[in-house]
């Protein structure tokens, strides 16, 4: 009895690993794919995905389509109801059976309307494998794993490329006795087409002179009517020596025809040796005036 235990122990676990494992059981390809299509234009698209698992006869793949946008942090996020071009795209089938060890084919097609406006469109072209219960380990019946197939879609015709700088300031609650220097900054693609961006910031005194300029990196491309926030970060060492205002600006070079965009901010810089210089100055004043007062008063 006690053998029987053991052995059944050894296949829970054995079971338990194994579905731990059913991500690195299936594949897609190709992973990402560009395509240019005209407006009124049909295509198809299509996607083999692989099924590697030892055990099990077969496997049912639900077939979707989803939305892909970039978040702040230019990380893509997919999901449905984001993008216009999910109502363009759709599985031939909604389900896909591949037997274990073997591969199949995915068709999707592609119907670009006749009033589409150029640009790119980003699309997630997804399997998802209908798992059936698993009677040793029920907690791992739940488990689900979805393929996706990056799609960007490029509609024919006029672009526009357009970059907009909407945040740029310096976070002055992150500036230290070192002279580093933290900004916030936000940018947004406000065009149809994605873009990679190039950036620089420049620090000046108040005479307009240079004492720093630095290549800043912006992250990877920017996706059409996408968002994000950064927080680049300067060490102006032994170039910030006097106190007083030095302006900050950030300047952007993006797109294919090279524009470029740029914003102002600007750095209030007083060392604690200078606001004791002020207090002493101050304390000086009203001295003076007192004493200008008191005599003032004898006579």
């Amino acid at each position: 009895m006690k053998k029987i235990k053991f052995w059944l122990w050894i296949l829970g676990v054995l079971v338990f690993f194994a579905g731990g494992n059913q991500a690195k059981a299936f594949e897609i390809s190709p992973v990402k794919a560009l395509l240019t299509v005209s407006q009124g234009a049909s295509q198809t698209m299509v996607v083999k995905i692989k099924n590697s698992q030892a055990l099990g006869s077969s496997t049912n793949f639900k077939l979707s389509v989803l939305g892909m946008k970039q978040d702040e942090d230019g990380k893509p996020v997919f999901s449905r109801g984001i993008n216009i071009a999910e109502n363009w795209v759709y599985p031939e089938e909604s389900l896909l059976n591949i037997k274990s060890g073997e591969s199949g084919s995915a068709n999707f097609i592609i119907k670009i309307p006749d009033d589409a406006q150029a640009g790119s469109y980003y699309l997630g072209l997804a399997a998802e494998p209908t798992l059936e219960k698993n009677i040793l380990s029920p907690q791992q019946s739940g488990l689900s794993v979805r393929l996706v197939s990056l799609l960007t879609l490029e509609v024919k015709g006029l672009v526009q490329e357009s970059l907009a700088i909407e945040k740029w300031t310096v976070n002055f609650a992150d500036q230290d006795q070192n002279k580093k220097i933290k900004f916030d900054l936000n940018i947004k693609n406000s065009g149809t087409i994605e873009t990679v961006m190039r950036g620089a910031i420049e620090v000046k005194n108040w005479r307009g002179e240079t004492i720093f300029s630095e290549q800043t990196f912006l992250g990877n491309k920017l996706l059409a009517d996408s968002k994000r926030v950064l927080h680049p970060e300067i060490k102006l060492k032994d170039n910030l020596n006097w106190p007083g205002i030095y302006s900050a600006s950030i300047k952007i070079n993006y797109g294919r025809t090279n524009q470029t965009v740029s914003a102002v901010a600007y750095i209030w810089y007083f060392p604690k040796w200078s606001k004791l210089v002020a207090g002493l100055f101050v304390l000086v004043i009203i001295g003076s005036l007192t004493f200008w007062k008191l005599k003032k008063t004898s006579f």
